[in-house]
């Protein structure tokens, strides 16, 4: 027979805690802080609704804390955000690599807003970088968390999502994942509007990408990529710039993933992911692997080599996806990767700050040498009719 018991809980995140330390489900309702909770075994009831109880009670107080895929494309960032948002405390955000230039446009513009020193507005009012970014990245998560319903509501009015991106109302969804594999390259800029954000590095073997990326038509039409040497310099860029984001940030911020190895041992990589995450193993987390999505169909025949491509890239490529594959990711992390994604960082506010001064100084530039060349042409013309 079930029995009562009465527990305090000052976060869901110490409840969360608890559940893992192989307590029995709660289910109750919240009375300031204590919380009154019928135990009942875990594997016999429906865990979503469960968990949405234990979270929703201080659901406003979490940290904003975000998930994002990163990797090359075609190593499946998309699939796997669809497996994530399964779970019933993750919300599905359709692919979008907007945030991470926004990053950079809002440093750019503390920047102008500080320009004066003391007599800045931002900087009159002690307002630094990190909490002019953090406050934006504070909006646009309330933003999207708060408009949960209409994002599920004209989301069935398009197309029927190949997966539930919400199994029921009563889930708590207070965080949300993005796919976007463009947002390797602004891991730096992202842990600036969210400090507490995750990533996860999804890593796919570059012979495999490469075949998929010349077999992807978006449009039905229109190939992806050009060529092969393309389909390489694309892996390439991106994989290491989610290593270097590995290095400085550590396993605690970015977590590596194979893909084989959600391919091949599903569940096992799940449990590692979510732990990571911080969230408790939910099974339905797995089902869309069972259905293909968003597939190149490469035919089995399919030979990719072209004698154009430049062999050192390959032979680069290739020797460090096989180091991905078969090498855990390092534990320590690297003060000097951490400057020089910062210094990377700060070059691009840097440039898109002088950008407007740049382009007028070269317009007139442009105007000047203009009018240099027609007093040219017209002395030359003047001197040829003497």
């Amino acid at each position: 027979m079930p029995t009562w018991a009465t527990v305090t809980w000052r976060t869901s995140k110490q409840l969360f805690q608890t559940l893992r330390g192989g307590a029995e489900v709660a289910f109750g309702c919240a009375d300031d802080l204590q919380t009154h909770i019928l135990c009942l075994d875990r594997d016999d009831h429906d865990f979503s609704t469960l968990y949405a109880l234990a979270v929703s009670t201080e659901m406003k107080d979490q940290v904003t804390k975000p998930i994002f895929v990163v990797g090359s494309p075609r190593s499946g960032t998309t699939v796997l955000a669809y497996c994530i948002c399964q779970h019933p405390n993750i919300l599905y955000q359709e692919e979008a690599d907007w945030r991470g230039p926004f990053a950079i446009d809002a440093a750019v513009n503390h920047r102008r807003g500080s320009a004066r020193g003391p007599r800045g507005q931002l900087s009159a009012i002690g307002v630094g970088r990190e909490e002019f970014l953090m406050s934006f990245g504070q909006s646009i998560n309330e933003l999207i968390l708060s408009h949960r319903k209409q994002f599920q509501s004209r989301r069935a009015q398009w197309d029927l999502p190949p997966f539930t991106i919400s199994r029921s109302p009563e889930e708590p969804k207070s965080r949300w994942v993005a796919g976007a594999p463009e947002n390797s390259f602004y891991v730096c800029g992202l842990r600036k509007l969210f400090p507490q954000a995750l990533f996860i590095h999804l890593v796919r073997d570059v012979k495999d990408v490469v075949r998929s990326l010349l077999n992807f038509f978006p449009d039905g039409r229109n190939r992806l990529i050009a060529n092969e040497q393309d389909a390489y310099d694309i892996w390439l860029r991106r994989v290491n710039s989610c290593l270097d984001a590995e290095r400085a940030y550590g396993p605690s911020v970015v977590h590596r993933m194979r893909y084989s190895d959600l391919l091949h041992q599903p569940e096992a990589a799940m449990r590692s992911l979510l732990e990571f995450l911080g969230e408790p193993y939910a099974p339905q987390c797995l089902e869309p692997l069972a259905k293909r999505i968003n597939s190149s169909n490469v035919p089995s025949n399919f030979n990719p080599s072209d004698p154009a491509t430049d062999p050192a890239m390959v032979a680069r490529a290739e020797e460090l996806s096989d180091h991905l594959q078969n090498l855990r990711q390092p534990r320590e992390t690297s003060a000097g990767a951490a400057e020089k994604l910062e210094a990377e960082f700060d070059h691009l506010v840097q440039y898109f700050h002088d950008l407007g001064r740049n382009y007028s100084e070269a317009q007139r530039l442009i105007i000047s040498l203009q009018r240099e060349l027609e007093h040219v042409k017209a002395s030359a013309a003047g001197a040829s009719v003497t």
